[in-house]
């Protein structure tokens, strides 16, 4: 009986520090531990968003050459439960989607249900030529 509530209770710890696309608490202290492309998004400042059952936005990316926007790739990944993830919702995968060889720019399409907990996708939008 022990053992079975230090497992639930170091479980839910650790699903509730360690998601590098959704919320985080740690990352919420420690600024380096925050590896969401869309970084406010791995922050308590998403509860002042709203959202808290269905969220779905789209944040601008932080890269862009000169060239135009012919051309869309998309790559998503998933989380289920915070216990499956599966996907590539890299840049790379995303230009390959669309043969793209220059990037205007980039997207972040977050898509959250009970606020990521029950599902949580993030895409990344390439456009260019």
């Amino acid at each position: 009986m022990k053992k079975s509530i230090f497992f639930s209770i170091s479980l839910t710890f650790i699903l509730l520090t360690q998601n590098c696309s959704g919320s985080s608490y740690h990352a919420s202290y420690v600024p380096s531990a925050n590896t969401n492309p869309t970084r406010e998004y791995a922050t308590p400042s998403i509860l002042t968003k709203g959202g808290l059952f269905f969220h779905k936005t789209y944040v601008p990316g932080p890269l862009g050459l000169n060239t135009e926007g012919t051309a869309e790739g998309k790559a998503c990944s998933h989380s289920v439960l915070y216990l499956f993830a599966f996907g590539d919702s890299s840049i790379e995968t995303a230009k390959k989607n669309a043969n793209i060889a220059k990037v205007a720019y980039l997207d972040y399409e977050q898509l959250g249900i009970i606020a990521g907990y029950i599902y949580h996708r993030v895409c990344v939008v390439v456009k260019g030529s």
